[in-house]
């Protein structure tokens, strides 16, 4: 008894780790969490995967039904009748003597119960027993679109998710560039008392600060579409609140040799495979319906008959049968022919499918490697161009500071600096996108989470 509630306590706080576990990861999620956290969530919650799912699971129940025709089938009914007029044969008259003359007979009772059981199995059916091959063939194809499925959700969630931070570095730039400002219109606010600037310097500083205000605002907004986004996308509640949380740890090391070029497993491949084969076991179906279907029965019942509806032992009858039931096709307009002919020419499109995906694979690959490999030179040159452009404004603000320039050059620095830092950043976040893009290409964008 000890040992028993020992198990049970165990099994309970098993279960209710496991709820807090859950509502804890659901709890940080809706206030954010980084891509490979929106990654799993969205693996879980995403509407097109659950649907993929329910796909799944309602053809394997297709299945069951299919191979439900193997096993007896079993059906019973009964009747009962009251006949308020018997009802009349006529009987030849050689019956009674009177041959040439027809007789009126009523025949039967005037109440019948009739109560039967009938059973019948498939002996041979070769079309059926193909049937079944074609239903698990179909649940591999729901498989394997459900693989496709989670692949294209983790690179709309992946590329999102940095589009998001894209912006967000934007932001954190204008805000920048926002106090720098701030800073330089107190500053030629105090110089204009002391009569060293004038007041169209301060006003020119404004105007800067207003157009920064603005574009921050645009930019905010575009993070907060952003950001609904991608909680449709990961099914989260868009009125939940939630920020994303990333880092630019950049490691652009890239090979520069193409790698070899093999796509045998790759997804899209496999489910074209695999409904070349479906079509191909349709046809040996179609083939099959060409040759007979037997099948054994067997029928017992029990039958009352009487004027008077006074249900005793007697008057009940009993039969019993047992047989064989043969089908043999001989002509059905050509029906199965055509239909052969149908998949034929479906198997034919599948492998020019076939043959342009692997065309068309290749291509992405190539172009997503040229991509990575472009984005890595840029991101160098970017990184050069923001150093230049922040040691040009230091020096340039410090000139101005002591006099030796107009206010013009300072603004001019303060440009290039914004333009050099927002390069740099967006550079930074498409060579992160340009290696979701080829490890996509190569199909391998799953097995690097």
């Amino acid at each position: 008894m000890g040992i028993r509630q020992s198990q049970f306590s165990l099994f309970l706080l098993t279960f209710c780790l496991a709820i807090v576990s859950t509502v804890t990861n659901a709890q940080q999620i809706n206030k954010g969490g980084t891509l490979e956290e929106c990654i799993n969530y969205a693996l879980e919650n995403n509407a097109k995967i659950r649907q993929s799912e329910a796909d799944y699971h309602e053809y394997y129940y297709q299945i069951q039904e299919v191979k439900s025709n193997l096993l007896p089938q079993v059906s019973g009914s009964g009747v009962i009748d009251r006949n308020i007029v018997i009802p009349t044969m006529i009987l030849p008259g050689e019956i009674v003597g009177q041959p040439g003359t027809k007789i009126p007979a009523q025949m039967g009772t005037k109440n019948l119960l009739d109560f039967s059981a009938q059973i019948e199995q498939v002996i041979f059916d070769p079309a059926l027993f193909q049937g079944i091959r074609i239903a698990k063939t179909n649940q591999e194809l729901l498989t394997l679109q459900k693989e496709l499925t989670k692949e294209e959700v983790i690179y709309n969630v992946s590329t999102i998710f940095y589009e998001i931070a894209r912006t967000k570095e934007e932001l954190k730039n204008v805000e920048d560039m926002l106090i720098l400002q701030t800073e330089s219109y107190t500053i030629v606010d105090e110089r204009i008392a002391q009569g060293i600037s004038r007041p169209v310097d301060r006003n020119r500083i404004q105007v800067n600060i207003n157009g920064l205000k603005t574009r921050k605002r645009g930019l905010e907004s575009i993070i907060y579409q952003q950001t609904n986004y991608l909680k449709a996308l990961i099914g989260v509640n868009v009125n939940e609140d939630f920020t994303i949380q990333y880092g630019i740890a950049l490691t652009p090391q890239i090979n520069d040799a193409f790698p070899p070029y093999d796509n045998t497993n790759r997804t899209e491949i496999q489910l074209l495979t695999t409904q070349k084969n479906l079509v191909n076991f349709e046809i040996i179906q179609e083939k099959k319906k060409y040759l007979p279907t037997l099948s054994g029965l067997f029928s017992a019942g029990y039958q009352f008959q009487s004027d008077q509806f006074r249900i005793t032992q007697d008057p009940w009858f009993s039969s019993v049968a047992i047989g064989l039931r043969l089908k043999v096709p001989i002509f059905d307009g050509h029906a199965k022919r055509s239909r052969i002919q149908q998949l034929h020419w479906q198997n034919q499109r599948i492998e020019s499918q076939i043959l342009q995906k692997q065309h068309d694979l290749e291509a992405d690959e190539r172009n997503a490697f040229h991509k990575l490999q472009l984005s890595r030179e840029n991101l160098t040159e970017q990184k050069q161009n923001l150093n230049l452009a922040e040691d040009n404004y230091n020096k340039t603000n410090l000139l101005y500071k002591q006099g030796l320039i107009d206010i013009g050059e300072v603004f001019s620095t303060e440009s290039s600096l914004l333009d050099a830092k927002t390069a740099y950043s967006n550079e930074c976040i498409a060579y992160k996108i340009a290696e979701i893009e080829f490890q996509k290409a190569l199909g391998t964008l799953k097995n690097n989470l």
